[in-house]
């Protein structure tokens, strides 16, 4: 995995959310409650890309947190019933790409924290996050499936 430094420019999106926990994971039901109404957001930029947010919590394995399915959009005036609109504020990310099945994305998130940030003179930073399912996603089943993974990052102290 190579990591990358970038900044990301404010970007708005529409979709769903869910508070859950990972222990009792609601994630795969909200996507497959999201994914086929996707056509329904009538000002996505494209029509390859969605995101999985996770705004920022201290601890997403035991306590609530909030998960996003959702596409990019260039303007949140019209929103699909039972959808809502969310605008994610600019910042530096650390992005590692995601190779494989879904299954085994845990295992990208933990070189992150793990072994990365420990060693890169950054730390987290309290925004959201996400993972961006973009072309190069084949499907949660496929091992060729390419996911980029972004962390919100600030320089340490």
């Amino acid at each position: 995995m190579e990591p990358n430094v970038v900044f990301k420019e404010t970007f708005m999106v529409v979709g769903m959310r869910v508070d859950t926990r990972m222990v009792e994971n609601q994630i795969p039901e909200l996507w497959q409650k999201f994914l086929p109404r996707m056509d329904e957001i009538v000002h996505r930029t494209n029509h390859h890309d969605t995101y999985g947010i996770s705004e920022y919590s201290d601890n997403y394995v035991d306590e609530f947190f909030t998960y996003w399915a959702c596409a990019p959009v260039n303007s949140i005036e019209v929103v699909p019933d039972g959808m809502i609109s969310k605008t994610i504020q600019g910042a530096l990310y650390v992005v590692v790409t995601h190779k494989g099945k879904l299954e085994s994305m845990g295992k990208a998130f933990e070189f992150i924290h793990n072994t990365w940030l420990p060693n890169s003179g950054y730390q987290l930073d309290e925004k959201d996050s996400f993972e961006l399912y973009g072309e190069r996603f084949l499907g949660g089943e496929n091992e060729q499936s390419e996911t980029d993974i972004y962390i919100a990052i600030k320089a340490s102290n």
